[in-house]
């Protein structure tokens, strides 16, 4: 059993902007319980982007849902549905910065499923950027308001440059 922490959330993209909450609950509760629907909308115009979260009480709902709504028609789009992923892309790192750090440093904020460096695919030197991939939001949600510091003798604080959930 799952944690009661634990989300089951589902990215959706593609649907058309007139397509709501509702719309989306509607269509996705045949796969199980939707705890929560969300769309995210540009601040200013209040418009749809085109895409949002659906969180589901288990995860057979959302595997389900994810499996077969992929590519299907909403409101005349098709769908692009997959897994959450609770990435952080991190600047200003240090050139000698291994994935082991990153991986280190901000498991201070929660479980990091994943990290990675990004090399110069001529020079193999670090871009001084990388990802980190935590298991959930919340923990994603503390490394945004604090960042690691004081990496390999670096005073600079990393700074996180983009949250994404997708």
């Amino acid at each position: 059993m799952a944690s009661p922490n634990v989300e089951f959330k589902c990215y959706v993209g593609g649907f058309d902007h007139y397509t709501d909450e509702k719309d989306l609950e509607r269509a996705f509760s045949k796969f199980g319980d939707v705890i929560d629907s969300k769309i995210i909308r540009n601040h200013v115009t209040g418009i749809s982007r085109n895409f949002g979260f659906i969180t589901f009480k288990d995860e057979k709902s959302m595997r389900d849902a994810i499996e077969e709504m992929n590519g299907r028609k909403l409101d005349g789009n098709k769908v692009d549905t997959k897994d959450v992923k609770f990435e952080c892309v991190v600047g200003n790192l240090a050139e000698c910065t291994t994935e082991k750090d990153l991986e280190r440093g901000f498991s201070l904020f929660g479980e990091v499923i994943d990290s990675e460096i990004v090399y110069d695919t001529e020079t193999h030197k670090s871009r001084r950027f990388g990802y980190v991939t935590f298991k959930d939001e919340e923990s994603m949600r503390n490394a945004q308001w604090r960042s690691y510091t004081h990496q390999h003798g670096v005073n600079e604080p990393s700074k996180i440059k983009k949250i994404s959930v997708t």
